[in-house]
């Protein structure tokens, strides 16, 4: 199955129980995204992720933090802006990581650049939106098998 028909049927898909939710908020400086890749892993580990594929999201929240930290500058008058906030969201066969800053000039990245495809590579589906003064990159990740 190609994976936006896995990311299509885990974002259908209902499940009875409210998702886990995860929030790590930390400063908007490279200098802390090893905290966020640390948190990546632990949550992909109790997501069911294999060795493998915990590197594999590792990797990718990674690269989407460096990517909005580039492409966005930050807003210096909206409130929480000097920092960045990563949200796990483990929701039946899908685990979702959406990573936000409050920004202005937010220039999502050209399709063809180097970590966008590398991106692509790693996770099921991702996406990068503005919504008012808050830029958000999301990455989805869904289980193989779909359970």
């Amino acid at each position: 199955m190609d994976p936006e028909s896995r990311a299509e049927r885990a974002a259908s898909t209902t499940e009875e129980a409210d998702p886990e939710t995860v929030v790590v908020r930390v400063p908007a400086d490279p200098d802390y995204l090893a905290v966020i890749r640390s948190a990546s892993a632990h949550v992909a580990t109790k997501f069911g992720c294999t060795l493998s594929e915990v590197a594999d999201l590792r990797l990718a929240v990674d690269e989407a933090c460096g990517l909005l930290l580039r492409h966005t500058v930050r807003d210096r008058r909206a409130e929480g802006a000097g920092d960045l906030e990563c949200c796990f969201i483990l929701d039946g066969p899908a685990l979702r990581v959406v990573l936000s800053r409050q920004a202005r000039d937010a220039a999502p990245p050209e399709s063809d650049e180097f970590g966008w495809t590398i991106l692509g590579a790693l996770v099921d589906d991702i996406v990068w939106r503005v919504e008012g003064p808050t830029v958000h990159v999301e990455i989805v990740k869904c289980r193989p098998d779909g359970r």
